[in-house]
């Protein structure tokens, strides 16, 4: 075998390894994050919200419903493309806002004592998570006018709710 085959292998060997290093990292981290935000009382990535702290991993309705809005606004949130638009970042700052509003809508409903008033406000609740749930996705590679669009839409959806 010639010098240069053996260095063609070391070389591949080298890569090989920095290529799963950075995916072992990548993974590690990953999971670090998301643990860390599971086991914070943040509502909005950087912002704690008002629910009861055991929230974060209960399972009545209330519970799972803010766990829901917790992890749809950190995707609305994770979007590259929003800290750079003046516009956006606004219309993100009135969607987290919103969220608040819902988040507190969801506090007061897991105190009232009439189930048909308390199952009437989940489900009203509900529905606006299952929108602000399905904002992420539309919010990727959209032109500016949609995104700002779409924002508006499901912030007055939750204001509904």
């Amino acid at each position: 075998m010639g010098t240069i085959a053996i260095v063609v292998i070391v070389i591949t060997i080298v890569v090989a390894l920095f290529i799963l290093g950075g995916a072992v990292w990548f993974a590690w981290d990953s999971d670090k994050r998301v643990k860390t935000f599971a086991r914070s009382t943040d509502l909005v990535p950087g912002k704690p919200g008002r629910a009861p702290e055991d929230w974060t991993s209960a399972t009545s309705t209330e519970a799972l419903l803010h766990q829901r809005i917790r992890y749809a606004i950190a995707d609305v949130h994770a979007n590259p493309a929003i800290p750079h638009d003046a516009d956006l970042v606004a219309a993100r700052d009135r969607l987290d806002d919103a969220v608040f509003d819902l988040d507190d809508k969801l506090i007061a409903a897991a105190e009232l004592s009439d189930d048909d008033d308390k199952r009437a406000r989940l489900s009203s609740a509900e529905s606006a998570v299952v929108v602000l749930e399905e904002l992420p996705k539309k919010l990727w590679e959209a032109p500016k006018d949609t995104q700002l669009t779409d924002l508006e839409k499901v912030t007055a959806a939750l204001a509904r709710a």
